[in-house]
This record gives structure tokens, C-alpha cells and sequence, in this order.
């Protein structure tokens, strides 16, 4: 099963070109894509990462998984805002 990515880029300014919007967000989302081998690789990773922020415990070979998807969030964001200029705005994911 495929894991199904929504990103989406939040708080930024109203007059923001709709198509460079998606641009972003598409550009964080393949980004994010890349840094996994496969779909249950970044999903795994997201679960962990999500489990540990919210003061799960998790062990610590998971514990390196959960920092992939820090690390790969990092690039992934470093790609979306590439070619625009947006102070408060940051890219919400969620998976399904």
C-alpha cells in the first residue's frame, strides 16, 4: 500500500501566485519522496517521528529512523521555499 502524501504550504501571503504555491509544494514532496528507498521507508520514518515528538518512547535503532525524516523534512523544505520568498509560511504533511 502506497502511502499518501498531503502537503501543504500554510500561512503565506494572500497574494502568493497560486501556481507557484504548488510549485512548492510539489517540489517539498518529491524532495521527500527522494530521501526514502520506498514509500513504507518515509512512512515508518513519519510514524516514528511523529510518535517520539508527541513524548512517545521509542527505541534507538527506531530513534535513527525518526531522524531521517527529520533530516529529509530539512531538505525537503530547503526545496519547497527555493524560488520564493515567504517569512512566516511553513509546509504541513500528513499521510494516509
Amino acid at each position: 500500500m502506497n502511502a499518501v502524501i498531503e502537503v501543504r504550504l500554510e500561512d503565506c501571503p494572500a497574494d502568493l501566485d497560486p501556481a507557484l504555491k504548488q510549485k512548492a509544494e510539489d517540489r517539498f514532496s518529491k524532495e521527500l519522496r527522494r530521501c526514502f528507498p520506498s514509500e513504507q521507508a518515509l512512512k515508518q520514518a513519519f510514524k516514528l517521528f511523529m510518535d517520539a515528538s508527541e513524548g512517545g518512547h521509542i527505541s534507538k535503532s527506531d530513534e535513527k529512523i525518526a531522524i531521517t525524516w527529520k533530516n529529509a523534512f530539512d531538505k525537503a523544505r530547503q526545496a519547497g521555499f527555493r524560488d520564493i520568498a515567504v517569512e512566516e509560511a511553513y509546509f504541513d504533511v500528513r499521510m494516509s
